[in-house]
Order: C-alpha cells, then sequence, then structure tokens
C-alpha cells in the first residue's frame, strides 16, 4: 500500500503592472491637418503620429522549478515551463491531494489536504494573479470549507456545481453540494465493480469528443480505467454501473484531459502523474476519451512523487502537487490553452 501521496491544484488573474480591465485614456490625437508627408506609412511621418502601443507582457511567477528536482521531457521543452508555488500558507506539511478553482470565486484555489486520511479536508486558499491571469502566487492563510475523510487526486465540478472527489483507499466517490461543508452523496465503487485498488483519480470527458461529460476513473495502483455510468439523484449524481476498457501502467493518479488546441498534441490527450516512479504521462484518447495504451510519452522524465492534475479554467494552466514528500508543494505548469467548462449534465 502506497504510504505517500500528492494530488492536485489551481490558478487565475494577473499580469504585468496595470490592472487589466482598466481603459487608459490616451488623449487626444494628433493634428489633423493634413502634412507633406500624410500619405507616406506612419514610420516615415511626422514624428508627431501616435505610435501603436506595445503589446501587454506577462509577469513571469517567481519560482521557477529546480531543474535538478523537475526535468521535463525534451519534445515539451520549447512550449511549456514549469513553476512553484509553493507551500499552502495556513496548514500545516500535509500530504496534497486534487485541487481545483473555486466555481464562485476565480481567485479562490480549494485544495484536497490530509489526502487518503481520515483527517482529509479540503481548504479555500486566495490567489494572486498577474495582469494576464497566470497565478503567481498566494495572497493570504488557507481556511478549511468541508470535511472530506480520504479525499484524493482529483476535484472536479459537475453539473449544477456539485463536486465530485476521489477517495483512496476506501474506493469511494462522493459529491459536495454548493456552500455545504460535508458530502451529501457517497458510493462504495465496489459495489458497482471497480476493483483494482481505489479511484485515485477521475475527469469527465470533453465536449469534442462522443461521450461528452462522460465520467471516468482511474485506480491505484493496479491502473484500471473505467466508464462510470451516473445520473440525476434529487440534488446529486448516482453512479450506478461500471465498465473497464483499459490498464494504464505505472501506478497513475490523479489525470485530466489536456485542452484541446495545446502546443504539441496534435490529437486530444490525457495527462496523469505516475507517483511510483516520479514521472508524468500524458495518452492520446480515443473518441470515448478513453487512453491508447500504446501512445504514451512523457511529459516529465522526473519529479518529486507527483500526484493530482488539473487544469484552471482562466488560463489553461496546469497544477498538480508532490505527494508525500514530507513538504508537499503545488506546482504550475503554463503553455496550454484553456480548458472546457464542466458538463451541464450527466451523460
Amino acid at each position: 500500500m502506497k504510504s505517500t501521496r500528492i494530488a492536485a491544484c489551481l490558478f487565475l488573474l494577473g499580469c504585468g503592472s496595470q490592472d487589466p480591465f482598466v481603459t487608459t485614456d490616451a488623449g487626444p490625437g494628433p493634428s489633423e491637418a493634413a502634412a507633406p508627408d500624410a500619405g507616406l506609412p506612419p514610420q516615415f511621418g511626422d514624428a508627431s503620429v501616435d505610435a501603436a502601443p506595445p503589446p501587454p507582457q506577462c509577469a513571469t511567477p517567481p519560482n521557477v522549478a529546480n531543474p535538478t528536482d523537475v526535468v521535463m521531457n525534451a519534445a515539451f521543452t520549447n512550449d511549456y515551463t514549469t513553476y512553484v508555488l509553493g507551500l499552502v500558507p495556513g496548514i500545516a506539511p500535509s500530504k496534497l491531494g486534487g485541487c481545483v478553482i473555486d466555481a464562485n470565486d476565480p481567485n479562490a484555489l480549494l485544495v484536497a489536504t490530509d489526502s487518503e486520511d481520515s483527517s482529509g479536508a479540503i481548504y479555500s486558499i486566495p490567489l494572486q494573479r498577474e495582469s494576464c491571469g497566470h497565478i503567481v502566487g498566494f495572497a493570504g492563510n488557507a481556511k478549511l470549507v468541508a470535511t472530506t475523510p480520504y479525499v484524493d487526486a482529483n476535484l472536479l465540478y459537475g453539473p449544477n456545481q456539485v463536486m465530485f472527489y476521489s477517495q483512496w483507499p476506501v474506493n469511494e466517490l462522493s459529491e459536495l453540494l454548493p456552500n455545504q461543508s460535508a458530502p451529501a452523496y457517497t458510493i462504495d465503487l465496489s459495489t458497482v465493480g471497480v476493483g483494482g485498488g481505489g479511484p485515485g483519480g477521475i475527469g469527465f470527458v470533453p465536449p469534442n469528443l462522443s461521450d461528452p461529460g462522460g465520467l471516468r476513473g482511474v485506480t491505484w495502483p493496479n491502473g484500471y480505467w473505467y466508464h462510470l455510468s451516473y445520473s440525476t439523484s434529487g440534488t446529486t449524481y448516482a453512479v450506478t454501473a461500471s465498465t473497464q476498457t483499459a490498464t494504464l501502467p505505472n501506478g497513475p493518479g490523479g489525470f485530466a484531459y489536456v485542452p484541446q488546441g495545446s502546443p504539441d498534441f496534435a490529437n486530444q490527450s490525457l495527462i496523469t502523474p505516475e507517483w511510483p516512479g516520479g514521472q508524468v504521462a500524458v495518452y492520446e484518447v480515443d473518441s470515448m476519451g478513453d487512453p491508447v495504451v500504446s501512445t504514451r510519452r512523457q511529459f516529465f522524465d522526473k519529479f518529486p512523487v507527483p500526484w493530482g492534475a488539473y487544469f484552471e479554467p482562466t488560463t489553461g494552466d496546469f497544477i498538480f502537487l508532490s505527494w508525500g514528500s514530507g513538504n508537499d508543494q503545488i506546482y504550475i505548469v503554463e503553455g496550454f490553452t484553456k480548458p472546457p467548462p464542466p458538463p451541464q449534465q450527466p451523460n
């Protein structure tokens, strides 16, 4: 049984020193009187012609990941950069699980703490964004928002802002209603045929594929990949059946679908940390959102005990965590496109 793990989290606004939502009036333009060289291009005309303003410059997060500890595969280094947000302020050192941006506050990240333990909980941590929207740091201390025993590598919003989250080693899935501090629904997934440990990762199929909004899960340590059928049940969503369609190697943890159109991903893909080997892998997926095992590539050749996986909605930045290092931290990778919104109804 794995003694330690890490799971994932998220980012929102910011780049440059000016408020991106404030428009500055540049004042009156140049005189309307015709100049002798008025017909020439501006660069050859009168110096009084206003020059076009330079494009905004996004701020760089303060902490680039240590290149000795974090080694990205060479196939991706031209388009992606890894930064460290660091320890979550306001909580004791803890094994981190999944994370997600608060559906009602783009500047707050919800993070699972004491992952895979009976004392598991979800905290909210305020974020600092630069003018382009990228998360560059924390803006205060974390506060407890929900008690969620055994919470693991994925937190994700489903229809009607119901939060789904995985639980390990109890092989359960739970759902948290908006503004509630304890789960409203929990299912023992063994009752619908899920085996292979328990659901480290869960995710919804993106809308560009044949099963938009379909729920998928992968177990740790066996890597069994499942379709999880679900349907409306009052204010929650009942998981009613499972079908195993693949087996992933190397102990996959949380996973997330790579936003369509991201550089170096010609086909729809997913990304998943491989905790035991300290690597992060990517797979192309088929039309149903299932990984094609033969397409595995390494996104990170080396990473300290990686776990969760999440693409934050404002910028598409990838957020994930370390799990069981003793000083578990949040990391962010810039370079991806924006992900689609959560599903609107069960599929």
